[in-house]
């Protein structure tokens, strides 16, 4: 067609196919799970057509470092509350990375 760009197209081509997977095997009388497990499943298959690639968040280090934080604060807060409670220390046997 002509002067159809290709975003157009690309829209038009997603929106088709992802049409068909869903008609092709949505069980008309499943429960509410199925149906949107087919969904699911057709939504996936449409983004692997499209080549859809979701990129890792450029602060996912920073997040991981924080969380990695908390954990051995955590740890830490245990180690002491046991420490105080029983006279028994159990620091230094927690490894984390």
């Amino acid at each position: 067609m002509k002067g159809l760009s290709a975003k157009v197209f690309r829209t038009y081509n997603a929106s088709i196919t992802f049409q068909n997977q869903l008609d092709e095997g949505t069980p008309e009388n499943g429960t509410l799970q199925e149906k949107l497990n087919h969904y699911n499943h057709g939504n996936r298959m449409v983004a692997i057509l499209c080549n859809h690639q979701r990129a890792a968040p450029k602060t996912h280090d920073q997040s991981m470092a924080k969380m990695k934080e908390r954990v051995r604060d955590g740890y830490y807060s245990i180690d002491k509350l046991c420490s105080n409670s029983t006279g028994y220390s159990s620091v230094g046997s927690s490894t984390i990375a």
